[in-house]
């Protein structure tokens, strides 16, 4: 192992699982994973599903080719060269699968691929990729971009709770916070100015409130930031007024990030039902890789 991947290694990442369906939206996905695992010497886990709700000899015929490809694939694709694959073909349905084969293996990351954008609208919820992001115990990153480079500019939304500094820690602890820089962002509600300006408040009296509210929110996130052991991230903050998933969407439209971070309540039982309509609107909507960090509610 050469000085620059020794350099590189996170020893809080030791197995990535990648789900693989053989298409181009999977390539883009295996290909990252391979880029991470190499990065910090982890093994690699190539996961493909085959639906078992069919007859076993389509299902056992299914098992053989998907198994035969892992193999070439892990033979013949250089991005793949050097690395500790393993090759793995589970029956279910497709998110079941691969959460079964991330748990089996021991995964501290599993990477999936971005899911189907529909034709006008775009819909998320039911997927396989929101069923995998809101039923993991372990981090997911769903892969949208061109992963030919590592990481050099990144998003992080806060919203100034335990939730986010574990998303920010989990992310750093796996290396996968870029090296160069990252935009911290917090984005704070000023929905009390309307109503003042409605029940007939001075205009400048208003705004000398949005001045306040804006001051205390940058003094809040000092305050959130200060006790967080980032190391020697080099970050900046962004503070914005508004409704969080429009903003968040806004400014990585603007700063054009490899890498959106954000954590998200890992609720657990009959309450588990949605990711929450911040992670879930930043899913459905952004091009960049995002990895979500599940936080498990007491």
């Amino acid at each position: 192992m050469d000085q620059s991947t020794r350099e590189t290694m996170h020893p809080g990442l030791g197995v990535v699982a990648v789900a693989t369906d053989f298409s181009a939206r999977s390539d883009r996905a295996v290909r990252r994973a391979a880029l991470i695992a190499r990065d910090a010497g982890a093994r690699l886990v190539l996961v493909h599903v085959v639906d078992d709700d069919q007859p076993e000899h389509i299902v056992a015929a299914e098992c053989e080719i998907a198994e035969t490809a892992l193999a070439d694939a892990i033979r013949e694709h250089a991005h793949l060269a050097g690395l500790r694959c393993v090759p793995l073909v589970v029956c279910g349905t497709p998110f079941d699968g691969i959460l079964q084969a991330a748990r089996q293996q021991g995964a501290d990351l599993c990477v999936i691929g971005s899911h189907r954008r529909a034709f006008l609208k775009d819909i998320f919820v039911g997927t396989t990729a929101e069923r995998v992001i809101r039923n993991s115990p372990i981090p997911v990153l769903m892969a949208n971009i061109d992963p030919a480079l590592r990481y050099a500019t990144g998003l992080a939304p806060v919203e100034l709770s335990d939730v986010s500094v574990q998303a920010l820690s989990v992310a750093r602890q796996l290396g996968l916070l870029p090296r160069s820089r990252v935009s911290i962002l917090h984005v704070y509600d000023a929905a009390a100015a309307g109503m003042l300006s409605y029940a007939g408040v001075r205009k400048s009296n208003v705004d000398d409130y949005l001045v306040e509210i804006r001051v205390e929110a940058v003094r809040e996130l000092v305050r959130f930031l200060d006790p967080i052991d980032l190391g020697d991230l080099d970050y900046s903050t962004i503070v914005k007024e508004g409704i969080a998933p429009a903003v968040i969407v806004d400014v990585a439209g603007e700063l054009r990030p490899d890498l959106v971070v954000i954590g998200t309540h890992g609720r657990q039982g009959a309450i588990r039902l949605l990711l929450g309509s911040v992670t879930e609107e930043v899913l459905r909507r952004l091009r960049q890789d995002i990895l979500v960090v599940p936080v498990r509610d007491a």
